[in-house]
C-alpha cells in the first residue's frame, strides 16, 4: 500500500437513512473536493476553512447537482489517518452516496481497500495495530460491555502494559548480552540467581496478570452459547420464547414438536448470549427425529453453558438422569424446573445434592413465572465460569490471548534454562517472548499478518 494516492469510500452502511458520508483520505482529497464541491454563497466568504461544516452542492462531469451536501476539510497530521481527508455529508440512500463516490473516482481518488483508512492510522503511527483492533471490535459488539472492554484498548491500556513488559525483557537480556559480546569487561560483573531470576519471575506474573479475564472479555465481544436440554414436552420451547420476550418457537402439547434447533440472541448482565433450543432427547425410532436429537447431542457438547430443564409435575427418572449426563465437566448448569403451577413430583432437594454447582430454579414458562429468578441464575453461572471482573488491560481477541501464551511459554522456558542451562538459551527464549509481544502492538508484525488483519475490516473503515 502507498500513501502516495487518494482513496475514497462510503462510510456509513448503505441504505436508507437521514445522513450518509463519502469520505476520502490523501493529498488530492481537498484538489479533489474542490472540483465536486461547490459552495453555497451563504458559506463562500471563509470557505474552505478547517473542520468547518459547509453547506453546498456535488456537482457530476456535466454541471448537473447531485445532491445537497455538507462538507467538511480536515487537514493533516490531526485526523484520522494523519492525512488530509474531506467527508461529504448527503442524504443518505444508496443511489446518491453511490452516484458521489463515482464523482469523486472520476476525479481522480481510487476506491479504498477493506480497513485501509484504519490500517493508513497504523501506518502513518496515529494508532498500534492492537488499537487498530479495537476500532473493528467496537463496530462489531453486540454488548454495552463489549463496547468498554473495546474502548480500553482503543485507548491504548494493552499497549502500554505490552510496550512496559518488553521493555522488562530488554533490561533482562541487555547485561546477559553485553556478558556474552564483551566477556574481557565483564569481569566484575556478577550474573547470579539473585540478580536474573527476580526479573524473570516478574515478567510471568505480569504476562499472566494480562491472560487474567480473557475469556471472559472475549465473550463481551463473540457472545457465549447457551444450549436448553431436556426430555420432550418440558416447557423448553417455551421457555426459549419467555426468555427472548417473543413468539420464537411453536408451542403444542404434543411431544417432539421442535425436531430442529431454533436460535435465539438476548444480553444478560453485559452477556451476549446465542440461546439454542433443542429437540426433545429421547429413545426413538423416527428417522427425522432421530437426526434432531443427534443434532441436539451435538449442541449441547458445544455450549459452554447449559439450561436442563425438567417436568416438575413428573418425577425425576432414568432419561432425566442420562440427559444430565451430557454436561461437561467445564459447562455451567442451570436446572429448571418447569411447570410449578402443576403438582410437584420432583424434589428440589434432590436436584441440587446431585448436582452442587448447578442453580435450581422453578418456573412456569407458559405463565412466564420464574423468569427473572432464571435470568439471575444464568447470569450467576457465567460470572462464575468467567471469574470475576479484571481489572488488567483488556485482552479481547483469540490472536492476543495466543501471542500472550506464547510469549509465557518462553518466559517459564528461560526460568528453566537458568537453573541449569547456558545463558545464551535464555537470552534466546527472552528474545522470543520480547518479538511474539511486538506482534500484539505491530512492531513485529509480518505485512502478511496486517494484511489479513486489515482485510477483515469494512469498507469505509
Amino acid at each position: 500500500m502507498t500513501n502516495a494516492d487518494t482513496i475514497t469510500a462510503i462510510s456509513t452502511p448503505l441504505g436508507e437513512g437521514g445522513i450518509g458520508i463519502v469520505r476520502m483520505s490523501g493529498p488530492q482529497a481537498y484538489e479533489i473536493a474542490m472540483r465536486v464541491f461547490e459552495c453555497s454563497k451563504s458559506c463562500a466568504k471563509t470557505f474552505p476553512e478547517p473542520r468547518r461544516l459547509y453547506h453546498g452542492y456535488i456537482r457530476n462531469r456535466e454541471g448537473q447537482i447531485i445532491d445537497e451536501v455538507l462538507t467538511v476539510f480536515m487537514p493533516a497530521p490531526h485526523t484520522y489517518t494523519r492525512e488530509d481527508i474531506v467527508e461529504i455529508n448527503c442524504h443518505s440512500g444508496i443511489i446518491p452516496l453511490r452516484m458521489i463516490l463515482k464523482i469523486t473516482l472520476e476525479n481522480g481518488a481510487r476506491l479504498a481497500e477493506p480497513g485501509e483508512f484504519t490500517k493508513r492510522a497504523f501506518v502513518n503511527g496515529r494508532i498500534d495495530l492492537s488499537q487498530a483492533e479495537a476500532v473493528m471490535n467496537i463496530v462489531r459488539a453486540r454488548s454495552e460491555e463489549a463496547v468498554r472492554v473495546a474502548t480500553r484498548t482503543m485507548q491504548g491500556e494493552l499497549s502500554e502494559k505490552v510496550s512496559q513488559i518488553r521493555d522488562h525483557i530488554i533490561g533482562i537480556r541487555a547485561p546477559l548480552e553485553a556478558w556474552f559480546d564483551y566477556p574481557e569487561e565483564q569481569e566484575n560483573v556478577n550474573l547470579s540467581a539473585d540478580q536474573i531470576n527476580p526479573g524473570l519471575i516478574k515478567l510471568k506474573i505480569e504476562v499472566s496478570e494480562l491472560l487474567k479475564g480473557v475469556e471472559r472479555n472475549r465473550v463481551y465481544q463473540e457472545g457465549i452459547s447457551v444450549a436448553i436440554i431436556g426430555k420432550p414436552n418440558v416447557g423448553k420451547s417455551s421457555l426459549l420464547n419467555a426468555l427472548l420476550r417473543q413468539q420464537r418457537a411453536i408451542v403444542h402439547e404434543m411431544p417432539g414438536t421442535t425436531r430442529d434447533m431454533l436460535e435465539g440472541f438476548m444480553s444478560l448482565g453485559g452477556y451476549p448470549i446465542r440461546l439454542v433450543d433443542t429437540a426433545g432427547i429421547q429413545g426413538t425410532d423416527d428417522p427425522v427425529e432421530k437426526e434432531g436429537i443427534e443434532l441436539s447431542r451435538k449442541a449441547a457438547a458445544q455450549a459452554r453453558m447449559l439450561i436442563m430443564v425438567l417436568d416438575g409435575s413428573a418425577p425425576w427418572d432414568k432419561e432425566d438422569k442420562e440427559i444430565a449426563m451430557l454436561r461437561n465437566q467445564d459447562q455451567g448448569l442451570v436446572i429448571v424446573v418447569n411447570k410449578k403451577d402443576l403438582d410437584k413430583k420432583i424434589s428440589l432437594k434432590m436436584l441440587q445434592e446431585i448436582h452442587a454447582d448447578a442453580e435450581v430454579v422453578e418456573t412456569s414458562a407458559i405463565k412466564g413465572e420464574g423468569i427473572a429468578m432464571l435470568e439471575s441464575a444464568v447470569t450467576r453461572q457465567l460470572d462464575n465460569l468467567l471469574g470475576k471482573s479484571s481489572e488488567s488491560p483488556a485482552v479481547v481477541s483469540l490472536r492476543h490471548e495466543e501471542i500472550l501464551t506464547e510469549a509465557l511459554s518462553s518466559i517459564e522456558s528461560a526460568i528453566t534454562a537458568f537453573e541449569n542451562q547456558p545463558l545464551e538459551l535464555v537470552s534466546m527464549e527472552l528474545q522470543n517472548a520480547w518479538y511474539k509481544l511486538g506482534e500484539i502492538t505491530g512492531e513485529t508484525a509480518s505485512d502478511a499478518l496486517l494484511d489479513k488483519i486489515f482485510s477483515e475490516f469494512c469498507l469505509g473503515k
